[in-house]
């Protein structure tokens, strides 16, 4: 048995993982398929994850947690998108999307359950919301292209407890997102809280992806929250952390010898912009051996490439996020990860970084 088990949790010699930000479909129609350009960087991977930013439902019920004055000042959104769009992100090659976000209880109880159901119809895995905070918290298993597994975990946590409710935690007899509500302090219990979701990731795989959302919208420089934040769940055992939120891209660095993706932007939206794919290769022992970026443009609700010189231009951008990092949240084990590396090709707008 315990032979048995070892097997199953193996990772291959060398496996790719795919990673991508908000996924924010309201506005889109769904056959305009907004993901086609780049269906073959994620399909090509072992894995691909991103960030479902908004309930996928038909629910005419908005969430009362955000009020109509916030509406109209618009500090605070309500939004959702079209069911069918969980169709088109499975065809271009998402394996597993996380839920944990401040959007994903805009139509409350039914529009959750609605999203659950068409990512389920899809076959894709998801993980940070569900009919109650043990289901919510659970992390999924994430089956490999090349064979092993993976797990991901999904967790919202701002600083302040108002915003945190604003998302409609899950509680033990509600639905809702799982939502650290720290304070903005890593002590000890929020030490406990981060290694029982990483002990139960490591019971469904060898490697875990920890996603978090939270930061400050439109900020290319992570908190000292979500550096703080961060660092913990690496100490704690997380392989890779990615945190969602900020709607822009922030710096990464490997701390400890795990990578940590501070902010991945939005990877489609209805909104023009522009952000990036990011694509890590790792060993059977979790380490990480390339880094590498896509850079892409987000207009009239489709992402694409960007063309080389754009893609070159982009990927210094980011590399100059990542030095920024590093000096404003120096760290004896932290470097850039960016700069770590030494670009060994540009090609199809794929700038890359190996050890």
């Amino acid at each position: 048995m315990v032979l048995l088990l070892a097997t199953v949790l193996a990772l291959p010699s060398s496996w790719t993982l795919v990673l991508g930000g908000d996924v924010m479909l309201n506005g889109i129609r769904p056959g305009g398929r907004p993901l086609e350009a780049v269906r073959s960087h994620l399909s090509r991977a072992d894995a691909a994850i991103v960030n479902l930013e908004i309930p996928l439902t038909t629910a005419q019920t908005k969430s009362k947690l955000k009020t109509p004055e916030e509406l109209r000042a618009r500090t605070q959104f309500i939004l959702k998108a079209d069911p069918a769009h969980a169709a088109h992100l499975a065809e271009v090659g998402i394996d597993a999307v996380s839920l944990a976000c401040n959007h994903q209880m805009d139509f409350g109880p039914q529009g959750l359950s609605e999203c659950l159901a068409a990512l389920g119809r899809a076959g894709i895995r998801f993980a940070g919301a569900g009919s109650v905070a043990e289901e919510a918290f659970r992390p999924v298993r994430v089956p490999l292209a090349g064979g092993g597994a993976i797990a991901m975990a999904s967790v919202l946590s701002f600083v302040g407890d108002r915003a945190n409710r604003k998302a409609a935690p899950a509680t033990e007899r509600s639905p809702g997102v799982a939502a650290w509500s720290f304070g903005g302090a890593i002590s000890e219990r929020a030490r406990a809280s981060i290694r029982r979701i990483i002990t139960a990731g490591k019971e469904l795989a060898p490697f875990l992806v920890l996603a978090i959302h939270t930061g400050l919208e439109k900020r290319d420089t992570p908190t000292a929250y979500q550096v703080a934040l961060a660092r913990a769940c690496v100490d704690e055992g997380a392989d890779l952390v990615v945190m969602h939120h900020p709607h822009v891209l922030q710096g990464a660095e490997l701390y400890r010898g795990r990578p940590i993706l501070y902010s991945v932007g939005n990877l489609v939206s209805a909104l023009p912009g522009s952000t990036a794919l990011f694509h890590l290769r790792f060993s059977d022992e979790g380490r990480l051996e390339r880094f590498a970026i896509t850079p892409c443009s987000i207009s009239r609700g489709r992402v694409a490439p960007m063309a080389a010189k754009d893609a070159k231009a982009a990927a210094a951008r980011f590399d100059d996020l990542c030095r920024k990092l590093a000096r404003r949240f120096p760290h004896p084990e932290s470097a850039p990860l960016a700069s770590r590396f030494e670009s060994n090709s540009v090609g199809s707008a794929i700038l890359g970084h190996a050890l």
